[in-house]
């Protein structure tokens, strides 16, 4: 008896609820002769009230640029935001979709520790504090942007790392460091939370070397605050962080809202046997086109790192040391030159600071500070020296050749440390055979002397156009000179 009645209740409400209008979808009027149809209606959200966690105590954000802040929050729900260098009133509503955001007007630069309050309707908030107005750099790429200070497995430090790390006493210094995130989907929030830090000595560690090194030259130079996110992934092509790749969408996506200074990008190890060379031109430049529309700041710098000199094959050969002959990487770095023909970028040349066997090198601070030293001219308006001798012409007067290079890039032409001059001068004739030349410095230009063998008629010069040339041609600036290459051979 009471399973019949059990069975009973349960048809009575089988009916009951398929008798309910379901609340989600909404009967559209229709012609008399046509039948209904049901069409649904935007979801409302019932989610807990949250800011991005893009935004964490620490922060720097970017001054001179409206300071988006967003999150979620239950439909129509009211969200009062408060910042303590403008008073407001800042108000937004959670959309149908439970989004929310307000834009607090740009400000100028403010070292003193700020707050920002965001807060619902039913009393529940979230409070950020020890904020600072300055400047924010995106920094990306792979495991050479990585590379902390500190020597930590796989990487065995930067240059000197104990002494920098003990004088990293720099609290307007913050950064941030984007764990790896491999999506297929583009994220609107970061997986993870992901801190900001004041730097000092107990926490430059772990911060990416070049992004230290640039950080610091900026803010040592301009006095004002400076704040790097770190977004980079070790052994990444360059296409995983364009357009929907995989890392762009949990580690890049996250932040388009907010307004930023620029960006430095540190890449190419995995694309360097690209074919043509020519198409990492191409990869990077739909990058930098992406980003900037991505980021709806179509005007941002793109300052990047050509690749260092690299025997990819040191320890195959008897003895170790590589074939010093070859070019393809030569051809790869000159793909990364051609970059700079897109209005708004800058490269650095690190010739000069590789280790041949090692993809890796140590010597991080030049790397850093000549990105800076490109912000410096280019972004900021400095009067600094940022680019190193880049070839103009060359003449033949008998078995001379002299290099000119463009004013102003070679004043104080000299070698490292006035030692040898490395030679890494080659020449070639109709036959296009290259022979080595004895380069020697004139002033501010490259006499070359002629070997016996070496046709008379020149017709193509080359600097360091082989794969792993370590440099030490440089100008007073310490900046090294550029490779090159006077032919398409």
């Amino acid at each position: 008896m009471k399973l019949k009645w059990l069975l009973f209740l349960g048809c009575c409400l089988l009916i009951i609820n398929s008798c309910k209008k379901n609340p989600d979808i909404n009967i559209v009027p229709q012609p008399e002769n046509g039948p209904p149809v049901e069409t649904p209606t935007p979801p409302f959200t019932t989610e807990k009230f949250s800011v991005s966690n893009v935004f964490q105590n620490n922060m720097v954000v970017q001054r001179d640029k409206p300071l988006l802040i967003w999150g979620r929050a239950t439909t129509n729900s009211k969200i009062n935001v408060t910042v303590t260098w403008n008073t407001g009133p800042f108000v937004a509503t959670a959309d149908q979709s439970g989004d929310w955001s307000v834009s607090i007007p740009a400000s100028p630069v403010n070292i003193d520790p700020q707050t920002i309050t965001c807060k619902i309707d039913d009393a529940d908030s979230t409070t950020l504090t020890n904020i600072l107005i300055g400047d924010v750099w995106l920094c990306s790429g792979q495991s050479n942007m990585v590379m902390q200070v500190d020597a930590l497995a796989p990487f065995k430090g930067v240059t000197n790392y104990q002494q920098e790390i003990q004088a990293a006493q720099y609290p307007l210094i913050r950064f941030q460091t984007v764990q790896s995130d491999y999506q297929g989907n583009a994220l609107s929030a970061f997986t993870y939370t992901n801190l900001w830090q004041v730097c000092s000595p107990a926490t430059v560690g772990n911060l990416s070397g070049v992004s230290y090194f640039f950080a610091r030259k900026l803010h040592t130079s301009l006095n004002v605050p400076i704040g790097v996110i770190v977004s980079a992934i070790n052994g990444s092509y360059c296409r995983d962080w364009s357009n929907g790749g995989i890392y762009y969408n949990g580690m890049i996506n996250p932040l388009l809202k907010l307004s930023l200074k620029g960006f430095i990008w540190y890449q190419g190890e995995n694309d360097q046997h690209i074919s043509p060379a020519s198409g990492y031109t191409d990869l990077n430049n739909q990058l930098i086109t992406y980003w900037r529309s991505a980021f709806k700041q179509s005007s941002l710098p793109f300052y990047y790192v050509q690749m260092t000199p690299f025997a990819e094959d040191y320890f195959n050969t008897t003895p170790p040391g590589g074939d010093m002959i070859t070019d393809y990487y030569a051809k790869f770095r000159e793909a990364q030159s051609m970059i700079r023909l897109t209005p708004g970028t800058g490269m650095a040349v690190t010739m000069d600071v590789g280790e041949v066997e090692n993809h890796h090198p140590s010597n991080k601070k030049p790397v850093g500070e000549r990105l800076a030293l490109l912000a410096l001219k280019n972004t900021y308006n400095l009067n600094v020296e940022c680019v190193g001798p880049q070839f103009l012409s060359y003449s033949q007067s008998g078995n001379q050749v002299t290099v000119n290079y463009i004013p102003g890039t070679a004043n104080g032409l000299n070698a490292i440390n006035n030692g040898a001059l490395n030679q890494y001068f080659f020449v070639a004739g109709a036959d296009h055979v290259f022979h080595r030349a004895t380069a020697s410095i004139s002033g501010n230009t490259v006499v070359l002397s002629l070997s016996a063998d070496t046709p008379i008629a020149i017709q193509a010069v080359r600097y360091a156009f082989t794969s792993a040339p370590l440099t030490n041609l440089q100008n007073s600036a310490g900046l090294p000179a550029e490779p090159f290459r006077t032919d398409t051979w």
